[in-house]
């Protein structure tokens, strides 16, 4: 190759790399940032705010291509397009808002598209808004926010459908998150909530705000007057402060390493749905709909199907989770399958994924049938015949019934290889005097021959379905997964081993 040729296929790369950067700029607009965002400016005499969108951001940020070219132009960079979008990152700097919504909020129709002064004398509704605007400049820099309440025109279906479901990356992209705790004054007084003194400021009871509180790399606690609960000299970020973060820590029951870095995720749902399990939103949906970024699936927006959302929510973590502990869940079934939760409340406190261990580690013979047997069905899957899943079925003796008020009732169930009975209180309709019943062990030990064996070498009792079958209503009855009260818990007197049986729920 002569001199021309190389001069020819360096620029041929010089205008490759240019092209990558204007196509990568234009994809971080549209994909990574809010549709719209609040733009703060100050004009000498105090600070502005207005409503701008994407194509206002394009523009005000038309010379960064070129900033970055010449950054990048001589460097050899292994991963090229992930360093622009970082440079991106660090460029399109906006703090987000995360609140409780009041009575009165801004919306998108109350918002400027021309500057609008920010000041104290101004109708209550905008206090807040403005509050905020002010810290995200002034505190943090930012020249950019957004907040809920008025950057999405909820008018327009594909908006808000895009918005909700882009919620969860709009939060963990922006610079920094600024938590308003209305009801908590200072430090001292989350110390209070975190001790069981007070009650819990609200924001850590909604719904939304879990993932606010969990996707932001920065995040930044305000009390309700707007002084930060850390200095801002200690802290721009409480991510990452123990002071801050381990008091919040008790109050949510959220480990302190996802406080710290959470990652979404289809894994640990049981913990995960834990979580929300003492949150409120509003709107039915929204208790689905908040959670598809915690979980990372993708879900259709649907408001007014009611609870058949956190149906949906459940199938998509299914297809991607093979756990037996997504059955982990007592109470009220789902009115499209029984054996799907009702909502997040059903998940029980305290439940910890059991540690795997290799072979070669195991200390004690639950730790090496751990390490050489899978636990559960690993295939289970929802079918139009309802879910499909494995299980070591026992059937039981019913020994005694005490009725309840409320359409419940004590069950006293015997086997065999129980080392005792087992109570539990069934609810919903009565069950006729003739009705089998069943014991569906979900998480026994599965080895290579199709048998599932249960033993009194684990410390931990197992878990059940409880099962019901009715041959006088049909010939070709099959179970049918009840609901309880509280999750089931056995412990086997014995080493018991069957043949595992295919149930269709």
């Amino acid at each position: 190759m002569d001199d021309s040729d190389s001069i020819c296929a360096s620029r041929t790369d010089d205008n490759d790399f240019r092209d990558l950067v204007e196509e990568v700029f234009d994809e971080y607009i549209v994909n990574e940032i809010p549709i719209r965002l609040i733009h703060i400016s100050n004009d000498g005499q105090g600070l502005n705010f207005k409503l701008v969108d994407r194509n206002f951001v394009k523009e005000h940020f038309k010379l960064v291509p070129d900033e970055i070219y010449r950054e990048f132009c001589n460097e050899r960079l292994v991963d090229r397009e992930g360093r622009i979008r970082e440079r991106m990152k660090e460029t399109f700097k906006y703090a987000i808002f995360s609140h409780r919504w009041l009575f009165s909020e801004p919306s998108y129709q109350d918002m400027p598209t021309e500057p609008m002064k920010v000041q104290a004398e101004l109708e209550p509704k905008w206090k807040k808004l403005q509050e905020f605007c002010r810290k995200a400049k002034v505190d943090h820099g930012c020249e950019f926010a957004w907040s809920d309440t008025c950057c999405i025109d909820k008018t327009r279906s594909a908006e808000l459908d895009e918005s909700i479901r882009s919620m969860f990356r709009w939060y963990r992209n922006s610079y920094i998150c600024i938590v308003h705790l209305s009801g908590t004054e200072d430090l001292a007084a989350l110390e209070r909530q975190q001790r069981g003194g007070t009650k819990i400021d609200v924001w850590f009871t909604r719904g939304w705000t879990l993932q606010e509180l969990l996707a932001p790399s920065q995040i930044k606690f305000y009390g309700t007057n707007w002084q930060p609960l850390v200095p801002l000299h200690d802290s721009k970020s409480d991510r990452v402060s123990d002071t801050i973060m381990r008091k919040i820590e008790k109050i949510t029951n959220i480990p302190l390493r996802d406080l710290k870095s959470f990652s979404p995720g289809t894994n640990r749902v049981p913990e995960k749905m834990l979580w929300a399990s003492k949150r409120r939103t509003t709107r039915v949906e929204d208790i689905a709909y908040c959670l598809i970024g915690i979980f990372d699936v993708s879900l259709m927006i649907a408001y007014g199907e009611g609870n058949r959302a956190f149906f949906r929510l459940m199938e998509e973590i299914m297809k991607r989770y093979d756990k037996w502990d997504v059955f982990l869940w007592s109470g009220k079934c789902s009115h499209y399958n029984a054996a799907i939760p009702y909502d997040p409340r059903c998940y029980p406190v305290g439940y910890q994924e059991t540690l795997v261990k290799r072979r070669h580690e195991a200390d004690n013979e639950e730790e090496w049938n751990t390490a050489n047997y899978g636990i559960g069905d690993r295939l289970f899957a929802l079918t139009n015949h309802g879910l499909r899943i494995k299980v070591l079925c026992l059937s039981v003796d019913l020994q005694q019934t005490r009725d309840e008020p409320h359409n419940s009732r004590y069950l006293t169930f015997r086997h065999p290889e129980f080392n005792h009975d087992v109570v539990v209180r069934h609810i919903g309709a009565k069950r006729e005097p003739h009705t089998t019943w069943a014991i569906a062990v979900l998480d026994y030990w599965a080895n290579s021959s199709g048998s599932g064996f249960i033993d009194r070498v684990r410390r931990e009792p197992f878990t059940a379905f409880l099962l019901s079958m009715d041959k006088s209503q049909a010939p070709d009855a099959r179970w049918r997964k009840e609901m309880t009260e509280e999750v089931i818990r056995i412990r086997p007197a014995n080493h018991y081993e069957n043949t595992l049986v295919e149930l269709y729920l």
